[in-house]
Parts: structure tokens; sequence; C-alpha cells
């Protein structure tokens, strides 16, 4: 059994989507959780795709590269616009997939 505890606009707003959905509880729920399943796998998805040319452009693999960003071993150009850019990205994609692993 599960029990929700939802502010009154929260439940309102939920109550609604399920009479509208006409969906039983647990169907809506499930369908809720493989939407955010897609949609995270989506991500992951994009975020390989740049780092295919990440890897192309700078001859080094992603994890490699975070390692040594986060060591500071690329002094100044640490600070270029692709690095930061892509050390966010794998933070990003890490957490994706801590979430979609939770979620399966």
């Amino acid at each position: 059994m599960l029990t929700l505890n939802l502010d009154n606009q929260t439940e309102k707003q939920f109550n609604k989507l399920l009479k509208n959905s006409g969906m039983n509880f647990s169907t809506l729920v499930n369908s809720m959780i493989n939407y955010r399943i897609n949609e995270l796998n989506k991500g992951i998805r994009n975020i390989e795709l740049d780092f295919i040319n990440y890897e192309h452009k700078y001859k080094i693999k992603t994890k490699d590269f975070y390692k040594r960003y986060i060591k500071g071993d690329f002094g100044d150009e640490s600070e270029s616009n692709d690095f930061m850019i892509w050390s966010g990205e794998y933070e990003a994609y890490k957490e994706f997939q801590d979430e979609l692993n939770k979620l399966q």
C-alpha cells in the first residue's frame, strides 16, 4: 500500500489527471515512470552523441577527460567553453544514469 501526502492543489491536479486519462492509479503512475525513463534515455543518447564529437576533436575518451579535468591537468585550457560544457554534460550524464538505474 502506498500513501501519498499531497498538498490540496497537487491532489486536485492529480485527481483531474487521473480522471481525464481514463487510467487507474497504477497504470497512470507506471505511465509517468515510463515517460521519465524514455526522457532520460533520450537525454543520455544526445549526450553520448556530444561525447563522440568531443572525443574525436580532442582525441581523449570522456571518462579520461573528466578525471583529468577535475584534477586540473589542463591548466588554462580547462577554462575553454568546450571543456566546461563537456564536463557539465558528463556530470548530467552520470545523474541521468543514476536516476535511470533507480527507476528500472
